[in-house]
């Protein structure tokens, strides 16, 4: 029977609860970030993250998400204080894990970041992970406030508490980094045992991977679901290869750094900086395009010192006005021309050169910038790494985030064609460990692979502190941002609304994609005459700069679904069956 109007209930229906909360949530954010900013400007402008100059409005979008989201769930929660003050329901330790477990606590993750900054890029918190987990070892560790029964929000039975109210009486903390994916069953067991510092990967695997009918079994950190192994041991011939290199590089170590200092010491920066980058005559377009670009702006390039790995390349860089060395010695059998893809022949052993140049200088006693020649400057970034009052000082060394965030290149991603390294005893044992595991980038055919899974042992051996800026953050945008599906970055980028420090165009086939991409975002500064010739082609007086670098940057579309400055509308994709870039009549709305 129909309730008369009278006898109805006078509670509002869910979809006026659910207006109310999103007004209070909407109140509730606006406040506090009013706040924030207010409590910014008052101490001396808001807080820098990563130690840059300008505010990460990433990271400050992904603080408000944050603050909204834990209020929603509260709302939702319908908690109310009294409920609160009547009872504190606490998660109840046993007596049998006392000795390492006897309480739980949890607090932001943005916050835990800015706290305990672990150097890996932080990914902008979700709905499931905005959250870091605290587990205390026994009474005296447990925070001051840990039994106020108004830290306990949201219907959970854990209190929620500031970082630094969290960790107020721990004298160490273990940071595990976990799988925020969803995409697995992944259970974490912490053993009261003798300690240590290696997490064991434990997996229900057959011959061809994951398999949950199957016994958990010890597996390689790199073994993927799908049943792939992300680093082999070497093989013997790649041990045997790498002897014959070391060999010759250690027996010709002494001629060549007496060649080579007076070189460093012409081109460092008081602050001790050297900016090395490597190419051979292949890559030699894309050097000469680094260095008009830089022209183009009147960047200080002063700073740079290009190890040339054949005579033409010297030629050719020391046309260009740059300072450049040639370890004849070391690079006689490289070859000169570009690598035709990622991991071949001419491209690993162009890995092998690079781990060298900053093995060499690392053990003068410099500080070293090291970029590819894929790169191009809007500023000059060594003064953001010797700047004396950030963040930065505490790191050893400092990556640009390469963006892939796979099992083969955890926990750092860290991209090893843009790294800046102080001189310390602890980095130039780091190089000498890289240039012993040769092997290995022989193998992986990547001294970037390497180079991340020796990070990963002398953060923890030894102290090194390394600093992964974020793919979120905007200062050292590359191939990750260009490549990504959304192009959200890439349109800020076009529409003048960041402003980084470089681009790093990684994350590309070969020499001839870099090419195009460089073009379609109007960034090539070569004339095309002079591209593919030696230096006795281009100009036998050795005038490059001025017989190559264009007045203005060569705008061409080459592919509509990659980004470009303007449309490419009539181009072809790369990428079979990919739409355009540019959605009709987007760009004339801009």
């Amino acid at each position: 029977m129909r309730s008369s109007p009278s006898s109805q209930s006078s509670f509002p229906d869910s979809s006026t609860l659910l207006l109310i909360a999103v007004s209070m949530v909407s109140f509730f954010v606006g406040t506090i970030f009013t706040a924030h900013m207010n409590m910014e400007c008052a101490t001396g402008g808001l807080r820098e993250r990563d130690g840059g100059g300008a505010l990460d409005h990433h990271y400050m979008d992904a603080k408000v998400e944050e603050m909204a989201q834990r209020r929603v769930r509260q709302i939702q929660a319908g908690q109310s204080e009294e409920s609160k003050e009547k009872s504190s329901p606490l998660v109840k330790f046993p007596e049998t894990t006392k000795s390492y477990a006897g309480g739980m606590a949890r607090t932001s993750k943005t916050d835990f970041f800015e706290l305990v900054d672990a150097g890996v890029p932080m990914d902008l918190p979700k709905d499931g992970d905005s959250d870091v987990l605290l587990l205390y070892s026994r009474k005296t560790a447990l925070p001051n406030s840990y039994n106020d029964p108004t830290l306990i929000t949201d219907g959970s039975s854990i209190p929620q508490l500031s970082t630094e109210d969290a960790l107020q009486n721990c004298d160490y903390v273990n940071v595990i980094l976990a799988d925020n994916s969803r995409s697995r069953n992944q259970c974490t067991a912490i053993v009261p045992n003798y300690e240590s510092y290696h997490i064991q990967k434990w997996m229900r695997i057959d011959e061809n991977g994951l398999n949950s009918e199957k016994d958990l079994a010890l597996v390689p950190r790199g073994y993927t679901a799908k049943g792939r192994e992300s680093f082999h041991s070497p093989k013997e011939q790649m041990r045997k290869d790498n002897w014959d290199i070391l060999k010759k590089y250690f027996e010709t170590f002494e001629v060549a750094t007496s060649v080579l200092k007076p070189l460093l010491e012409k081109v460092a920066t008081p602050q001790k900086t050297v900016t090395v980058m490597v190419s051979n005559f292949g890559q030699s377009e894309l050097l000469m395009n680094f260095v008009c670009a830089a022209k183009s702006r009147n960047l200080d390039i002063s700073s740079i010192i290009v190890f040339a790995t054949d005579s033409q390349t010297l030629e050719l860089a020391e046309g260009l006005g740059l300072t450049a060395f040639y370890d004849e010695w070391n690079y006689g059998d490289i070859p000169s021309e570009a690598a035709r893809a990622y991991g071949d022949k001419k491209f690993t052993a162009m890995m092998m050169a690079k781990v060298m140049c900053v093995q060499m200088v690392s053990s003068l006693g410099y500080n070293v910038l090291f970029q590819d020649v894929d790169i191009v400057w809007y500023k000059n970034p060594v003064p953001y790494f010797e700047e004396k009052h950030t963040k930065l000082q505490d790191f050893d060394m400092m990556f640009q985030d390469d963006g892939g965030h796979s099992t083969r290149y955890a926990p750092y991603s860290a991209n090893s064609g843009f790294y800046y390294v102080r001189a310390n005893a602890k980095t130039a044992h780091f190089f000498s460990a890289l240039l012993g595991a040769g092997d290995l980038i022989l193998e992986t055919k990547s001294h970037q692979q390497a180079l991340i899974a020796l990070l990963s042992e002398h953060v923890s051996l030894f102290g090194l502190k390394v600093k992964v800026f974020s793919r979120d953050t905007d200062d050292f945008p590359g191939g990750y941002h260009f490549h990504q599906a959304t192009g959200k970055y890439m349109r800020k980028f076009f529409g003048g609304e960041v402003h980084p420090y470089i681009f790093h165009m990684s994350w590309t086939m070969n020499k001839d994609n870099k090419l195009n991409f460089l073009q379609q975002l109007e960034e090539w500064y070569v004339e095309g005459e002079c591209l593919n010739k030696t230096p006795a082609e281009i100009d036998p007086g050795g005038r490059y700069v001025s017989s190559c670098c264009l007045a203005a940057p060569h705008f061409e579309c080459h592919y509509r679904d990659k980004p470009s400055k303007y449309p490419c509308y009539d181009s072809p994709p790369i990428d079979k069956g990919k739409k355009s870039f540019w959605k009709p009549g987007e760009f004339d709305e801009k």
